[in-house]
């Protein structure tokens, strides 16, 4: 326990066999004489004169007490050398800090392997604007079903080009199935958002989007972007699952149910009758009823009144 002040094992065992049995010569207590001149340097024990010289014990309360307040001033000079260090770090941090707040990452497999470990560093929520093009490819991404399971929350605003696309809806259902919770509307930009902190976005904004990408860690960048995904989130129309489906509306009300959202959404006729299944006739009739439903003159204004009337929340 007293290594903490200097003492080996032995020096204790020479010290407490002194403290009961003083005086004593080392060879009545078993011990060599460097464990002794130890001891007598640090002022435990004092020698007394003789052949073989006698050693006697130091009161404790007076000779640890001084050690003690001696590993005590080294401890107080060690944290003023630590508070010399740690300014000398801050003062020359900014400029290695400015150089690692932001990384640039090569290759569609770099990008890949940099968004998979993204997610898996996430604690509690993703964040993403999804828009094509992918670098995780057709496959979609796999993980996001393994951290949904573990109960990391994600919370996705699909672009309308994304959702358009032939069978991305049957994709996104999956998803939405897994407990992801999704929009649909406008994006300004590929963006994934971590709560590590860190974030990854395109390095170039055309068909090369997935070669390269720009990482983005715990900055003033960092909290900009993450306000800027809060704001297009809010302004999104939500998606949502029934019965494990969003399609195939078979009556009327679940017609107009199933049509919500992508009108909401903004998504063109031919787009929505892609996913639903419908003919191009079908749809434009829905939707006729729906906008006459909705006093609107636009679809802008039916896809408006649906957000502001809260049909997007009735089941």
């Amino acid at each position: 326990m007293l290594e903490v002040i200097g003492l080996s094992s032995a020096a204790q065992t020479l010290y407490a066999a002194l403290v009961e049995r003083s005086p004593a010569t080392l060879a009545e207590l078993g011990h060599d004489t460097a464990t002794a001149a130890r001891l007598e340097e640090l002022g435990l024990v004092t020698r007394l004169p003789g052949d073989p010289p006698r050693y006697v014990a130091v009161s404790p309360e007076l000779a640890l007490d001084v050690l003690i307040q001696a590993r005590t001033q080294q401890l107080t000079e060690a944290r003023h050398r630590i508070a010399q260090l740690a300014a000398r770090f801050h003062r020359s941090a900014p400029e290695q800090d400015s150089a690692n707040l932001v990384e640039v990452v090569m290759g569609r497999q770099a990008v890949s392997r940099r968004f998979e470990r993204l997610q898996r560093e996430a604690r509690r929520q993703v964040r993403v604007f999804d828009a094509p093009p992918y670098a995780t490819g057709a496959a979609g991404n796999a993980v996001e079903f393994e951290l949904l399971a573990r109960g990391v929350e994600y919370r996705v605003l699909y672009d309308r080009r994304a959702v358009e696309a032939p069978g991305t809806l049957a994709t996104i259902i999956g998803y939405l199935g897994a407990g992801e919770q999704a929009r649909v509307g406008e994006v300004p930009v590929k963006l994934v958002l971590s709560d590590h902190p860190m974030a990854i976005l395109p390095l170039r904004h055309d068909e090369h989007a997935v070669e390269s990408a720009l990482v983005v860690h715990d900055s003033t960048l960092l909290g900009a972007l993450s306000e800027l995904f809060e704001m297009y989130w809010e302004r999104a129309a939500p998606l949502h699952v029934r019965r494990g489906r969003l399609a195939e509306a078979t009556g009327a009300a679940e017609a107009r149910r199933d049509l919500l959202p992508l009108l909401a959404a903004g998504l063109s006729d031919t787009a929505i009758a892609a996913h639903l299944g419908w003919s191009d006739r079908t749809v434009r009739r829905h939707v006729r009823a729906m906008m006459t439903r909705l006093d609107a003159q636009t679809r802008f204004q039916a896809g408006y009144q649906v957000v502001m009337r809260g049909w997007l929340a009735e089941p």
